[in-house]
């Protein structure tokens, strides 16, 4: 099924993508990829550079790329770049000709093709991971969207989306959210969606489960594991755990955070650069340790030049949020 595939990208994650773009042209047929969007999120837009090298990395489907700016998608609000993600994440769907699309981040990369129901049904619903929230570090945001819509999050806490991605998106249906949304709020889906501090993926599945009463008619949640390096993991133990659940699930793709990275140790690196040759993400293993090693030494700088990015932003969400605090206590 041809589906398209979307990314948001900002500097620190740059190399990621191109290895991202790379896993795409080694193991997405051309007849799975109708149109491929990366939505370059950077500060001053990607250089001229990197774009030419990402179009290279993308193969085959080099043609099926459009390199979209924030502003190319909607009306953006001053906001954090990651809330800014978010929204565009959603935004986008407008943009989207297939009848679902997939949400990638640049740490996610294609280890193997995938089936072809790997994203989508049989029966045309998006293929979900499925999760219980009752004690996951995420249920305050889950909380707060699902009383924004006016759920009861206790009633669906056990079992809903999970934030992960991959994520399938059904395209009319966010179109539907993001009508509904400026509708009542008399404003722009983004400046609304930060306004409201809201989740990108809790809003969509809230919205689906206040519309239809089920998530079911939408979306089939799967119990299929999440495979990521995550920060908290970034040893060879690590590393060999989450490489053997791609194993032993036949998992297409893997996940490394950028955060985790620079915590990396030889060992870990060289287990994780393996896999990349392995699986013809890199031409080597040396060459997968390199790009590690540079990754790592960037990290620290791209780190530093976020936060000083979002320090208007984040003093803004405060604001807003105490405003709001404010307006609750006084009702």
């Amino acid at each position: 099924m041809a589906l398209t595939w979307v990314t948001p990208v900002f500097e620190a994650e740059v190399p990621l993508l191109h290895l991202q773009a790379r896993s795409l042209a080694r193991h997405v047929p051309a007849h799975d990829v109708a149109d491929v969007v990366v939505l370059d999120n950077t500060a001053r837009g990607l250089r001229q550079r990197d774009r030419a090298a990402l179009l290279d990395a993308y193969g085959a489907h080099a043609a099926r790329v459009r390199l979209l700016r924030p502003t190319d998608v909607c009306p953006v609000p001053r906001a954090s770049g990651w809330r800014r993600q978010q929204a565009l994440k959603l935004a986008v769907a407008r943009s989207v000709a297939t009848a679902h699309y997939v949400v990638l981040d640049a740490k996610n990369h294609l280890v193997a093709p995938p089936a072809a129901t790997a994203f989508v049904t049989a029966d045309g619903r998006a293929r979900v991971r499925g999760y219980g929230y009752r004690d996951h570090p995420l249920r305050p945001a889950f909380t707060h969207v699902l009383t924004h819509l006016g759920l009861d999050p206790d009633a669906h806490v056990d079992r809903f989306a999970a934030t992960v991605t991959p994520f399938v998106l059904d395209t009319a249906v966010v179109r539907a959210l993001l009508h509904e949304v400026e509708q009542e709020s008399g404003r722009p889906f983004a400046h609304a969606f930060v306004a409201a501090d809201l989740t990108e993926f809790f809003l969509y599945a809230g919205w689906v489960a206040r519309r239809d009463g089920t998530l079911a008619r939408v979306m089939e949640l799967t119990d299929e594991p999440s495979a990521t390096v995550w920060p908290r993991a970034a040893t060879a133990d690590g590393v060999r755990a989450t490489l053997a659940t791609v194993a032993s699930h036949d998992l297409p793709v893997l996940g490394v955070h950028r955060n985790a990275v620079p915590r990396l140790d030889p060992a870990a690196r060289r287990a994780l650069a393996t896999f990349w040759a392995e699986r013809d993400l890199v031409d080597s293993a040396a060459d997968g340790v390199a790009l590690l090693e540079r990754m790592a030494r960037r990290h620290a700088v791209e780190r530093r030049r976020q936060q000083v990015r979002d320090v208007v932003p984040r003093a803004l969400a405060l604001a807003r949020r105490a405003r709001t605090a404010r307006r609750g206590a006084a009702a």
